[in-house]
């Protein structure tokens, strides 16, 4: 039985730069009334995001909406991705929306609640899961409780009201910003009218969109919610849907956090770290699996298998930018797609987009790329399927294993029986490399076939371990091959 938080593939969309719907552009949108908040300006699809000094890029869009997503769901599926991840879609004043006006809303510039319902219907429909994002640490200041724009009539906190100021903190000027921003005001969310309102109960944010079909939540600043209110949000989210899925924006080393949160998994950033520390020559392999193999022991193997191993996202650079060569980049998804958690694809990387820092690494999604075959995408599409076939990868345990060259990163996913096994070699340096890998596995019969599942490249097992060639930069994704058969000898007969 197939458990679908645990067999996700995710991949995640900005939603005003994925897709336009019903053939439109955004100067058309813009004259049927949208982007008319004070600030907000448009750019043509081609054009990049660049930064700006004055923070103004964040009020410039690109016309990406809801129905645009539907469109694409065939080619999302088609890469072989089973869960949508989607940026906040409640109506902001930004581009991001991460400065949320009113959680009950859907941005009228992304589409109407039918449309968002039939984004549902349809991804459910194909197989695929909607994670939406939950931004309940702070709100904008021109949301409905502050109103700064006044787009409400009732007056905002920053007109007076006492009961809406009580949602907020007092700061040195004024109402308290998450990280000291004049635009995300943190909630008090102690106050239990607003908590009951945002996470508590029935009637709460968190139940409604359950609620409407959604799957599950991506919690923004997790860290910053704390414990004890991320433990209210996963109950309320269990109450509504038992088998819904609570995933936390944590940064941090994920020890501690299953015990003291009780969120499903959080957004691995930790894998991440080792990854790149490792591919530009700061770690060694051994070590990297050390520091790797300590987390999932203190985190738990459950906890990190469910969690999103980021490599790319709206966050950070992406991978062309990070990696350079398609050999990096290699290497580091196959690390991401075999050691335990749950691969994250950030829209474009599949056609090879580039992207630094933010606001870069937010670029319109180039379609005209899409029908090419790129090498990228051919490799997702084979991880994908690999992950998919193997349920070793999706749940199985995890061992490092000891090479004779200590720079090599080689370990093993394993199930109950043998023919679970699949075994990862990388080699992270710009060197060729020759090494013996020790397997551990007793049950492995000496002559064994290894088989590459990206390359067909065949290996043989000797005396429990493996003789491996590596070009810089190579990785490998192994199944023994056995055979059972009464028609010829087999060392497996009898196991």
């Amino acid at each position: 039985m197939k458990d679908w938080q645990r067999d996700s593939i995710v991949y995640q969309i900005f939603p005003d730069r994925f897709k336009i719907g019903y053939g439109k552009n955004v100067f058309q949108k813009r004259e049927q009334g949208h982007y008319q908040l004070p600030k907000q300006d448009v750019r043509d699809w081609g054009e990049k995001p660049v930064a700006s000094v004055d923070g103004s890029h964040q009020y410039d869009f690109w016309g990406g909406d809801l129905a645009g997503i539907t469109e694409e769901l065939d080619y999302i599926r088609d890469l072989g991705a089973n869960t949508l991840y989607l940026n906040p879609i409640f109506w902001g004043h930004t581009n991001h929306k991460y400065d949320t006006v009113d959680y009950f809303k859907i941005d009228p510039d992304f589409g109407t609640e039918e449309e968002f319902l039939l984004l549902v219907e349809t991804a459910h429909s194909k197989g695929l899961s909607i994670i939406l994002d939950g931004v309940f640490n702070h709100v904008g200041a021109s949301g409905k409780w502050a109103n700064s724009l006044e787009l409400f009539e009732e007056p905002g906190a920053l007109q007076g009201n006492e009961e809406f100021r009580k949602y907020f903190f007092e700061g040195k000027k004024g109402l308290r910003g998450w990280m000291d921003s004049c635009n995300l005001l943190e909630l008090n969310l102690e106050n239990p009218i607003l908590s009951n309102m945002v996470f508590r109960g029935t009637d709460s944010v968190v139940a409604h969109w359950l609620k409407k079909g959604i799957d599950g939540w991506r919690l923004d600043v997790a860290y910053d919610l704390g414990p004890r209110i991320l433990k209210e949000i996963v109950a309320t989210t269990k109450s509504v849907r038992s088998d819904a899925v609570v995933i936390g924006e944590i940064w941090n080393y994920p020890g501690g956090w299953p015990e003291q949160s009780h969120l499903d998994g959080l957004m691995n950033y930790y894998f991440r770290l080792v990854i790149w520390e490792t591919l530009n020559g700061y770690l060694s392999g051994h070590d990297a699996l050390k520091i790797i193999d300590e987390a999932i022991k203190e985190a738990g193997l459950t906890f990190i298998s469910n969690s999103w191993t980021i490599l790319s996202s709206h966050d950070v650079p992406r991978l062309k930018n990070e990696l350079g060569s398609f050999q990096r980049v290699k290497a580091a998804l196959v690390l991401q797609y075999c050691l335990p958690g749950i691969p994250l694809i950030y829209y474009g990387e599949e056609i090879e987009m580039d992207g630094g820092n933010d606001p870069e690494n937010r670029a319109p999604m180039d379609w005209q790329s899409v029908s090419k075959e790129t090498e990228t995408r051919i490799l997702f599409k084979k991880l994908n399927a690999i992950r998919e076939t193997k349920a070793s990868l999706r749940a199985g345990n995890f061992k490092p294993l000891i090479s004779s060259d200590s720079s090599l990163i080689s370990f093993k996913r394993t199930g109950e029986i043998v023919e679970d096994m699949v075994l990862c070699v990388v080699n992270p340096t710009a060197n060729n490399i020759k090494s013996r890998v020790f397997l551990q596995e007793g049950f492995l019969m000496n002559g064994t076939e290894m088989k590459d599942l990206l390359t067909g490249r065949a290996f043989k097992v000797s005396f429990g371990t493996v003789s491996v060639d590596l070009g810089p930069f190579e990785a490998l994704i192994m199944e023994p091959l056995i055979i059972r058969s009464d028609l010829h000898y087999s060392p497996y007969k009898r196991l």
